[in-house]
């Protein structure tokens, strides 16, 4: 570590300055920083907020400019599997001024400003173990999720993102949490506003995730003879013939009207 100070001729100005030991990566425009991979087109300049960000972090530091292939990013941030990917390239010797230096404990202060009890935009934020406690799913199973949203109608607000409103109705169905509890814990105004979120997300995952994963018609018999019959199976119930779909079937919550002259003792 060294400080120094220098003098502007000009105006006469002494301003210190401290130059540190810094993991740095690359910061080749033909160079990926998160990936190293040689970058021919649609590469994109990594944001200022996921670099003050990794810094904070991780203690890497990306220098301003530096680009990166596209997949990394998912509506212009890095995903999580990009924040971890990311490793430093070199020890460089960076200079600071002590405008530099204030500049970065402004932007601390706005991360931490900005931090939120559950937030499940920042990749990391919550552990996976965190994850599965709130949401019952795994972080890869909740971005899987989140996927289907992205493509849906449903669009980021000024109350909350796509993510958070998934969320949202993931920790309101194990958990059961009133909805006045889910305004407090996900910082939202009143009630009405994750009353709204939850219609919407139901109503985006009625249309996009449950036709392609619920139901009869979203897969085949086929699928089901050669994918999801185990061996014991066939044994147990069709004397081992290969090409018999079975099929168990829970009709425990199945509406079914009753006529008023039965009773039930």
């Amino acid at each position: 570590v060294a400080i120094t100070s220098d003098t502007n001729s000009t105006f006469g100005i002494t301003q210190e300055t401290i130059t540190l030991p810094m993991n740095c990566t690359t910061s080749s425009h033909k160079t990926c920083c998160i990936c190293s991979a040689n970058m021919e087109r649609n590469s994109r300049t990594v944001s200022a907020e996921d670099r003050d960000l990794i810094f904070l972090k991780k203690n890497i530091l990306i220098p301003e400019g530096a680009r990166c292939c596209s997949q990394h990013l998912d509506d212009d941030r890095l995903t999580k599997n990009a924040i971890d990917k990311v490793a430093p390239f070199s020890i460089q010797s960076k200079r600071f001024s002590s405008s530099d230096v204030q500049l970065l404990i402004s932007r601390w202060q706005i991360l931490f400003e900005q931090q939120k009890r559950f937030d499940f935009d920042n990749p990391l934020s919550l552990s996976d173990d965190e994850y599965q406690i709130l949401t019952s799913l795994t972080k890869v199973q909740f971005e899987d999720l989140a996927s289907y949203l992205f493509d849906s109608n449903i669009r980021n607000s000024s109350n909350r993102s796509i993510r958070t409103a998934l969320a949202i109705l993931l920790c309101k169905l194990p958990l059961g949490l009133s909805l006045n509890i889910l305004a407090v814990l996900f910082q939202l105004p009143d009630k009405k506003t994750v009353s709204r979120s939850l219609k919407t997300v139901r109503t985006a995952l009625m249309t996009r995730f449950v036709p392609s994963n619920l139901g009869f018609n979203h897969i085949t018999r086929q699928e089901i003879i050669d994918q999801h019959t185990s061996t014991m199976a066939r044994r147990l119930m069709c004397d081992a013939e290969s090409n018999t779909a079975i099929v168990v079937i829970d009709g425990t919550y199945l509406y079914i009207q009753v006529t008023k002259k039965i009773s039930f003792f």
